[in-house]
């Protein structure tokens, strides 16, 4: 997976949508969620009162920043990934229709991850 180019277009691609998501948190409220299941809406509720809906927001904003500009993105990817895991968990118990958009995110880090794997190869040797 050494084509720059796609390389480059889905790592910017994927932080406008981290940047968005992030964004997007701080700015919606949970009580004008329109079409979204009451227990998505309590779960979500529940986050933000505990403060971890702000961490994750927050840690979306600057991976998607940090991938955009291209900063340091295999770290980027490093805070990405168990935002990753915990989208596709929250969905599948919580909202099963939405556990798509988990899975896209997470098909993208993997993606970027595989690109960027000579980065992480000493993380993984003995």
């Amino acid at each position: 997976m050494r084509n720059r180019k796609v390389v480059l277009v889905v790592r910017v691609l994927f932080g406008l949508f981290m940047l968005f998501s992030g964004v997007s948190g701080f700015m919606a409220s949970v009580d004008e969620m329109q079409g979204v299941p009451q227990e998505m809406i309590t779960a979500t509720k529940n986050l933000q009162d505990s403060g971890l809906f702000h961490m994750i927001k927050i840690t979306e904003i600057v991976a998607g920043l940090m991938l955009i500009v291209g900063f340091l993105p295999a770290l980027a990817l490093l805070f990405i990934a168990p935002i990753a895991v915990g989208i596709v968990v929250f969905n599948a118990f919580i909202a099963p229709m939405y556990v798509i958009s988990g899975i896209i995110v997470c098909a993208f880090t993997a993606f970027l991850g595989y690109a960027y794997w000579d980065k992480y190869r000493a993380i993984f040797a003995r």
